[in-house]
């Protein structure tokens, strides 16, 4: 079943295209094939909020009628880029794989990654998209769902992944997230590779906003090792959370 509102659809994919560049009315409707007649009536209506203005060249850009709905989303971005800097902390002093992922619609996002030094890259590179369901990643950014919710996006999921196969496994992670606060999956996965991960909470604490993820072989998790890396991960969800660098190391 298709929800989406066409008008909406077209409306967000024109800013989007601004918020690359400036465009003409002309290019607009070429680029994102929307008519002439359509291009025109809604930038006409984002003109009218200010979210849109027109040059003295006829090309159109991004507004400041749009300050007050980014100004909104800067401390979370401040909190993600300190985030980053994070993962990278973690991955050189503790020589592990590791990568930041948000929510995009149906996917997970890999907003940043850090590979320790080596021949194989255990990550997807920065950009890459997978199934939200999927792994420990999909497990942290969906732990606050319902389990109706859940049904449903397994359910929408048309990859081929062991999730979609045995839901069984992603109830099992989101599980594990509500009762010790990490999800691990040992190599149930299509890469056959092991990870751990967090998820990174919003400000009104209810909803998962990133996931923090430690990438490995199983034997990085294994026994009393898995705990410490659970620590170090919690450790970090707090520094992101709370703005303050830490200069305590845990080694495993």
């Amino acid at each position: 079943m298709n929800n989406k509102i066409p008008a909406v659809e077209k409306t967000l994919l024109l800013l989007q295209a601004l918020s690359r560049k400036k465009y003409s009315q002309a290019e607009l409707s070429r680029e994102l094939k929307i008519t002439m007649s359509t291009t025109y009536r809604i930038l006409s209506t984002l003109r009218g909020h200010d979210w849109v203005r027109k040059d003295e060249d006829g090309n159109y850009a991004l507004s400041n009628g749009l300050l007050p709905l980014l100004t909104r989303f800067r401390s979370e971005m401040e909190r993600l880029e300190h985030a980053k800097k994070i993962v990278s902390r973690i991955s050189r002093e503790h020589r592990m794989a590791c990568k930041l992922s948000i929510r995009r619609d149906h996917e997970q996002l890999t907003l940043f990654r850090a590979e320790p030094p080596g021949p194989v890259a255990l990550t997807g590179q920065t950009g890459s998209t997978f199934p939200l369901i999927e792994g420990s990643v999909g497990a942290a950014l969906l732990c606050t769902e319902t389990d109706e919710t859940l049904r449903n996006l397994v359910k929408e999921c048309d990859a081929d992944i062991p999730e979609k196969k045995d839901p069984k496994l992603l109830f099992k992670g989101v599980a594990e997230i509500r009762e010790k606060g990490y999800a691990l999956n040992l190599r149930k996965n299509r890469w056959n590779i092991a990870a751990m991960s967090v998820p990174l909470y919003g400000e009104d604490g209810r909803t998962a906003d990133a996931a923090l993820t430690v990438i490995g072989s199983a034997e990085d998790f294994a026994g009393p090792k898995a705990e410490k890396l659970a620590n170090i991960l919690r450790n970090a969800i707090e520094e992101c959370q709370s703005g303050e660098s830490s200069n305590q190391e845990t080694t495993l």
